[in-house]
């Protein structure tokens, strides 16, 4: 017997997108369209949708409002973002909305959406393996019992937050705000963070997208690669589309701030950020970046040259920790 078909959603306000879209898609899914946001959140509430996709600019909500709402109803159905302007807002929106799994641009490649909703289909079927659809909200924040033990073994008395690539003084009001209730701590190297990421476990990047005369997107995921359970999030003043695009793509990035940012505001980000870290140790498949490189390993890029060098300096201050007595991060 035939494995019954995966049920997606595709909306755009415009009838040929999504006659194309449906075409390609149908063979393989049952397919369900709207034209706006308010009927595609009345179709996801009907049916088990595995992976919406959404167009950004449409009359009334927009794509990253559409995603938002979709999460809140349907919190393991994977997002993913279509739209023909990469411009930085609709982009920024996107991931702090709605957590969404790709970003991609019109034209689209009929392989690449093809490839993005069938690791979608496989994702939300792991997701969903770990407990029925309604109680997902719960289970991805159940706190976590038995910290799984990745790093070398140091007491953990409270979550620590790393920030990277500030100058001193730069970050002051923020780190003060955070320091009663997290351990937190600064690097303007990468060889000094990757010593108190080696030290500590940390749940909590934050990171500018200028760290010396590294790439800063490369650093993050040298450190994603060996610590999956670190939450990124990337505050600055820098207004880069691609940079944006690329963070969600590649490193499935948490939140992508632009500077100023009201202190209540980024501290419910890294609220959010360590509950988020804390569901990856709990239930690994949570981590979308993760489970897409277990179910797809073909669709991952190979680390650039500078990555390769990056993941050996980390691994080097792991080996060298191992060998000495732990010390403070301070």
């Amino acid at each position: 017997m035939s494995k019954p078909k995966s049920h997606v959603l595709i909306v755009d306000d415009e009838p040929l997108v999504l006659n194309s879209l449906q075409n390609l898609l149908e063979f393989d899914y049952i397919v369900h369209r709207a034209q706006s946001g308010e009927e595609a959140l009345k179709i996801l509430a009907m049916h088990p949708i595995k992976v919406i996709m959404s167009d950004q600019r449409m009359p009334g909500m927009m794509g990253h409002e559409v995603l938002r709402e979709a999460k809140r109803i349907s919190p393991s159905t994977i997002r993913i973002l279509l739209t023909g302007y990469s411009d930085l807002e609709s982009i920024i929106n996107s991931v702090n909305a709605g957590e969404i799994f790709r970003y991609i641009n019109k034209p689209w490649k009929s392989e690449m959406i093809m490839s993005v909703f069938k690791l979608g289909t496989q994702i939300y079927d792991r997701l969903t393996q770990l407990a029925p659809v309604t109680n997902f909200n719960a289970l991805v924040n159940k706190p976590q019992e038995t910290p799984n033990k990745i790093h070398i073994e140091v007491e953990e008395k409270s979550h620590s937050v790393l920030f990277v690539g500030y100058e001193d003084g730069d970050m002051s009001n923020l780190l003060r705000q955070l320091q009663s209730q997290y351990d937190v701590y600064q690097s303007v190297s990468v060889d000094d963070a990757f010593n108190k990421i080696a030290r500590k476990p940390v749940s909590v990047i934050v990171s500018n997208v200028e760290f010396g005369q590294e790439n800063v997107l490369d650093f993050l995921s040298a450190v994603k690669n060996e610590y999956p359970e670190v939450v990124t999030v990337i505050l600055t003043e820098v207004v880069d589309a691609n940079l944006a695009i690329r963070s969600i793509n590649e490193l499935n990035v948490f939140r992508y701030l632009v500077k100023p940012v009201s202190q209540d505001e980024f501290k419910q980000v890294i609220e959010n950020a360590v509950s988020k870290s804390q569901s990856y140790k709990t239930m690994p498949e949570t981590n979308l970046l993760q489970t897409a490189k277990q179910l797809a390993p073909n669709i991952v890029a190979s680390p650039s040259e500078q990555e390769s060098a990056l993941r050996l300096k980390l691994r080097a201050a792991q080996s060298a920790l191992s060998k000495t007595k732990p010390r403070d991060l301070t």
